[in-house]
């Protein structure tokens, strides 16, 4: 109550006791909110990533934002699960059946004159999810007894609390969109990240590292001598294009690391001379003379890519699954671009944020907060409120929601998430989606390490590593409690595989069981099955967000002018594919800023996007002239010691323009400084 009386006052303190006393309390009929926060120009439902960051950006930007959400959490979609609620959701699931909406609340009649306005029912009740077959089992292998299989899951259930398990695991680089506004933003301050220890790859004959330097190169044991010869030769040739501090020495670099090295672009892949840029990447490869072993190494486990490029698999796959040389040098340079920039004593370029994907969407809350945002959680919308474009007859706008109880909120613009908006219609719910990308996903509790090492760990198993071959790539991300995920002696593995269209299988997760059971062999330990603990599994769908209305009825014909006229905004579900990364996010979440009505006729600049706030710009400022001073004063007496004044002169004013134009390494530094850690080390 005192973190809801912090961040402004009744309508927090209030919405924070209704989530302490459970949740399985029926909301609350008694109005929430006050008159004054019924009168916002952004109403936004979820508090999902794109939804927590486009509130965050309008507020920042000076807009009056009421955030809401059904659930008594932040996350939406994104959110992460203690096990005793990861427990009850499965059964949940299993119990309403996957396609079945939760039970309806009570809804009350608008406690405001809406005559004037054109109210259009949604469905108030949690919408089918975008998870379906959820399954779990504690001691999946029955290798042990009953009596002791119950006594360790009460044991487990006790320390429910120790657990965040994420629904939608998420992996960022170390250069990309996301790490550039949590830093611009002061986000970064709120969060901590763990630095990926190592990228492995699953073979026929074990778990082996992917070497990720020139030393990692030359040392690995694995590699013959042609094939670390001919690496080299590909890594040095495609250095031009995808750069890395990891192949470049500290005296080329100097002071300035990360503004050195541009990330890959198509502009710099032009200088590759004799490419064809849209010839298949596997070709590409072959014609690099590289082995089918480096082949897989770099397809899967640096490129990160999710569809097999297995030729069995040429004639089902899908020309977007296809990778092209355009996209996987993007991909390489995308990884090798980020190789060395956060953290110390590790080279990798992934970050996974500790306590789960949740906690970057609740960092982005709370800067919404900050700037006068107003939450309220356990919150539905019954309605939307539209009325007529008076400079464009016949066209409508949102104008507002009503409360599942019946408050009026005034809005000039309504975000959504899918969770939240579902027009309300006789014929039922949407219809199952049976077209598209979806992802495959089990969560397995072992109590020792599965992938060769301790602590957070990636490995991917081609289609390959199994005989016979995987229908698809299989992802697997080991945490361990030092991410913040489970208590100390336990890991989490999430395994994932991306597929399309139907899921057309009697026994959906046969792939990642045959996955799992290698890593248990792998172990090589006779009880190695007595250390998986529990498996859950489940099917991620994104929904279309062309089902949310039926266009054809005059309800559904108001809601879809809305959404052409950018008052009504629908946010995508997370991404099937890419399993294990950020996607889309901040694109979308930033075309919702720059496409909002609630400007007027003056359109925001790109770059007023979450912009940093004067007073963390300033407070980095002056931590970067404090550096600047200690480095002067350092420099001063290296001459003396030395006698080589230039090399000093030369370093310092490096680090003079360094200061000068903060780099994104310097920043995450800086946050890093104030108690945000970004990588195992700090960022």
């Amino acid at each position: 109550l005192d973190w809801a009386r912090q961040w402004g006052g009744r309508r927090n303190e209030r919405s924070v006791q209704s989530l302490a006393f459970g949740t399985h309390r029926k909301m609350p009929e008694e109005p929430l909110l006050t008159e004054e926060e019924r009168e916002v120009d952004v109403c936004v439902l979820g508090t999902g990533l794109t939804e927590s960051l486009a509130a965050a950006a309008f507020a920042r930007a000076g807009k009056r934002v009421l955030h809401l959400d059904r659930a008594a959490s932040y996350g939406g979609t994104y959110r992460a699960l203690t096990l005793a609620e990861l427990e009850e959701w499965c059964a949940e699931g299993q119990d309403a059946g996957d396609d079945a909406a939760a039970e309806e609340p009570q809804v009350a009649s608008a406690d405001r004159d809406i005559s004037g306005l054109t109210a259009v029912d949604l469905e108030v009740a949690e919408p089918p999810s975008c998870f379906r077959a959820r399954q779990l089992k504690w001691d999946p292998f029955d290798a042990h007894s009953p009596e002791d299989r119950d006594a360790k899951r009460a044991e487990l259930l006790k320390r429910s609390g120790g657990f965040s398990i994420d629904l939608v695991p998420r992996l960022l680089f170390g250069r990309g969109d996301l790490v550039d506004v949590l830093v611009e933003s002061g986000v970064a301050r709120y969060l901590e990240f763990q630095g990926l220890r190592s990228a492995r790859v699953l073979t026929p004959s074990g778990i082996v590292s992917v070497p990720l330097t020139k030393s990692d190169i030359f040392q690995d044991p694995l590699l013959t001598l042609p094939e670390k010869r001919i690496l080299m030769r590909f890594i040095t040739s495609m250095t031009p294009f995808v750069g890395s501090l990891a192949f470049e020495s500290p005296a080329q670099l100097g002071v300035d690391q990360a503004q050195k090295l541009a990330g890959p672009s198509d502009e710099r892949a032009e200088g590759l001379q004799g490419i064809d840029m849209e010839e298949p990447w596997v070709a590409f490869l072959q014609k690099q003379k590289l082995s089918a072993r480096l082949q897989d190494f770099l397809t899967y486990a640096i490129c990160l890519w999710d569809w097999s490029q297995q030729p069995q698999s040429a004639e089902t796959r899908r020309p977007e699954q296809t990778l092209s040389t355009r996209e996987g040098l993007q991909c390489l340079g995308r990884f090798v671009s980020s190789l060395g920039l956060h953290g110390r004593g590790t080279g990798m370029p992934l970050l996974y944020p500790m306590y789960g994907t949740a906690e970057v969407a609740q960092g982005f809350t709370r800067m919404c907060a900050l700037h006068r945002g107003v939450y309220a959680l356990r919150t539905s919308a019954a309605k939307l409120l539209a009325e007529e474009d008076e400079k464009e007859p016949g066209h409508w706008r949102a104008a507002g929601i009503v409360t599942h109880r019946g408050e009026v909120v005034r809005a000039k613009m309504v975000v959504s998430s899918c969770d939240h908006f579902l027009q309300k219609t006789e014929a039922g719910s949407e219809p199952e989606e049976t077209e598209g990308t979806w992802c495959k996903r089990m969560t397995v509790l072992a109590d020792r390490p599965l992938l060769g090492a301790e602590g957070l760990n990636l490995c991917v198993a081609p289609p390959g590593a199994v005989d016979p071959p995987l229908a698809n790539v299989v992802q697997v991300l080991q945490c361990d409690w030092g991410t913040g995920t489970c208590p100390q002696g336990y890991n989490v593995l999430q395994l994932s595989q991306a597929g399309y269209g139907d899921v057309g299988s009697e026994d959906p997760f046969e792939d990642l069981q045959r996955v799992l059971e290698m890593l248990l062999k792998d172990v090589a330990e006779d009880d190695a099955k007595k250390a998986c603990l529990l498996r859950c599994c489940y099917i991620q769908r994104p929904r279309n967000l062309r089902t949310r209305w039926r266009t054809g009825e005059q309800p559904g014909a108001v809601l879809a002018d809305c959404a052409a006229r950018q008052s009504l905004m629908l946010c995508a579900d997370p991404a099937a594919a890419p399993q294990l990364l950020f996607g889309d996010e901040v694109r979308e979440a930033k075309g919702i800023f720059l496409g909002a009505p609630v400007f007027g006729g003056e359109a925001p600049a790109a770059e007023e996007f979450l912009q940093k706030p004067l007073h963390v710009a300033m407070e980095e400022r002056a931590s970067g002239m404090e550096d600047l001073e200690f480095f002067n004063e350092q420099m001063q007496e290296v001459p003396a010691a030395s006698g080589d004044a230039q090399v000093a002169e030369s370093a310092a004013a490096g680090l003079s323009a360094h200061v000068a134009e903060p780099s994104l390494a310097e920043g995450a530094g800086a946050a890093a400084d104030d108690g945000a850690a970004a990588g195992g080390a700090g960022g």
